[in-house]
């Protein structure tokens, strides 16, 4: 009976060493396959022209990796000569001009345009590709008249985030999305 035990042994040793055996043999010929995933990556900045007392054609820029909806927050104020900001602030058509680039509020606004909301935020109401800018949201703004002791700035501001899912603008700034066009919080009947 041990001579039956050690043929049946045996017989299943070379039984799984022939298994083990094919199953490497298989595995190297067909190769691993490797997954990759990729996180994207949303990052505005602001373009702008300076020349003298003008700044102009000023927008935003998504220098990303992912499509991106942008908004901006622009910031007119003086500082003094030390760089701290003055509770004064200038005033449009005295201290200085400026000419915008927005849609106006009757609700005719379209895809690839700058809306201002009542949260005090310009929304660009399309998304913006990676390395793709917006339009401009400031043709030009020009400091009328110098005023000694203090500074002009014009301070802009952009934020972005992902264009999909929609519900990540949703999520973030409470904004909603209707047949690909952002539709900012509180704007032109907005969400």
């Amino acid at each position: 009976m041990s001579k039956r035990k050690n043929i049946i042994a045996f017989l299943l040793g070379a039984i799984l060493l022939v298994g083990t055996a094919s199953t490497l043999a298989w595995l190297s010929v067909t190769g691993v396959l490797v997954n990759q995933f990729g996180i994207g990556s949303v990052a505005p900045s602001v373009q702008e022209t300076l020349s003298g007392n003008v700044k102009s054609d000023v927008e935003a820029k998504n220098t990303g990796t992912a499509p991106a909806y942008i908004r901006a927050a622009v910031d007119i104020y003086w500082q003094d000569g030390n760089g701290a900001r003055l509770w004064e602030e200038p005033q449009a058509g005295s201290d200085y001009e400026i000419a915008w680039s927005v849609a106006d509020a009757s609700g005719a606004n379209s895809a690839s345009s700058w809306v201002k909301a009542n949260d005090g935020f310009y929304y660009w109401t399309s998304p913006v590709a990676p390395g793709a800018e917006t339009g401009v949201l400031i043709k030009s703004v020009t400091e009328l008249k110098a005023t000694k002791g203090r500074n002009f700035v014009v301070g802009i501001s952009t934020q972005a985030v992902q264009a999909t899912p929609d519900e990540a603008v949703h999520d973030a700034w409470g904004c909603s999305v209707k047949d690909g066009v952002l539709v900012p919080p509180h704007a032109n009947g907005g969400a």
